[in-house]
């Protein structure tokens, strides 16, 4: 049998799909299990061991570029499983499997994507976890399975090759904190980063800083940091692999709503997950071990669930489930940027006393 699953989005998509990736896996040993990604978000899949290719395809590419890759695989799959109701996934579906499964928009104007599956589940981007909608597509595959992204195994067991780390001094005792989300609506000031550092340090907490910037905002950080060993910079430095080896080891993990937010709570170790415009309902990194029902958490309010503690911006419009308090993805969202220090703070020491 030869399964695909499609999941042409972002890297935290691709990483919350091998939840499925695993409860397919565990159904169908003997399967030819690929998965179809954009290219670049491949890094998602965390070198997955379950999965056997992963196909990547440009976001933009020319009509030759998409018509040669459908030729590639046309009907070359048992079945295909898009987990997004796009059109682009739900055509390759149509394209690529026998029998294809998937998610779709009940608007009328997008009837054809009925036909175009043999069983769909309605896309929920406002009531369910997203991981528990992925498991509810492939439910008449794999009946009532464990949700859980996958850490690859290797990544949990083998020490970090980053020689900065591996001859850094405070590697018993360390924060990890991760300060840059793809898009600007999710990121929390420099300033309060900054200022939530300062307070680790009065207490002699090691800081390692992880996170892609421009080169700009870099050296203004290396200047602030480079003489404190108690600081480890880096920023631009680690691959998304090396980075959750360096995570699952802390004593804890802070960051905004990201990619490897959702990694750092896959790896069971105590993560403070920074929210503001997102809906923590659909988008909360998933606790390690969860097992309750359409979400572990509340659409409002800062809580903990498992070895998760997920911090939200203040302000009666929170969450406004909106890119941003202009609606775009390169606005700032204020409750945000209002958004304490000293919370963030008190969620750490609590998750060091546990």
């Amino acid at each position: 049998m030869k399964i695909l699953v499609i999941c042409p989005r972002r890297v935290g998509d691709v990483f919350l799909a091998t939840s499925v990736i695993h409860a397919l896996r565990s159904r169908y040993p003997n399967a030819q299990l690929d998965m179809l990604v954009f290219r670049g978000t491949e890094a998602g899949v965390l070198s997955n061991q379950e999965i056997d290719n992963v196909i990547s395809m440009p976001m933009r590419g020319s009509f030759g570029l998409h018509l040669r890759l459908i030729l590639q695989h046309y009907r070359r799959y048992d079945i295909s499983i898009s987990l997004l109701p796009g059109d682009r996934p739900v055509f390759y579906a149509w394209l690529m499997g026998k029998k294809r499964y998937g998610t779709l928009t009940t608007n009328k104007k997008y009837f054809w994507k009925k036909w175009a599956f043999h069983s769909w589940v309605e896309f929920d981007g406002l009531r369910r976890h997203t991981l528990v909608m992925y498991h509810d597509i492939v439910a008449d595959l794999v009946g009532r399975s464990k949700i859980e992204p996958q850490i690859s195994k290797h990544l949990i067991e083998e020490e970090t090759q980053v020689a900065a780390f591996k001859h850094w001094g405070y590697k018993n005792r360390y924060v990890v904190m991760h300060l840059t989300p793809k898009f600007k609506y999710k990121e929390w000031p420099l300033s309060k980063w900054r200022s939530l550092i300062q307070a680790c340090l009065e207490r002699d907490l090691g800081v390692v800083l992880t996170g892609m910037f421009d080169e700009r905002t870099l050296e203004g950080l290396k200047c602030n940091y480079a003489d404190d060993p108690r600081v480890l910079n880096l920023l631009n430095q680690t691959s998304i692999d090396e980075l959750v080896k360096i995570i699952r080891s802390a004593n804890c993990y802070v960051g905004t709503d990201t990619a490897v937010t959702h990694m750092a709570a896959a790896t069971g170790i105590p993560t403070i997950a920074i929210f503001g415009p997102s809906s923590p309902l659909v988008w909360g990194p998933w606790p390690k071990g969860y097992l309750g029902g359409a979400s572990a958490w509340s659409q409002t309010g800062s809580q903990t669930v498992g070895n998760v503690t997920l911090i939200q911006g203040l302000g009666l419009c929170v969450p406004c489930l909106q890119e941003g308090c202009s609606r775009q993805v390169n606005s700032v969202s204020d409750c945000l940027v209002e958004l304490d220090p000293s919370r963030v703070l008190q969620a750490i020491l609590s998750c060091l006393e546990r």
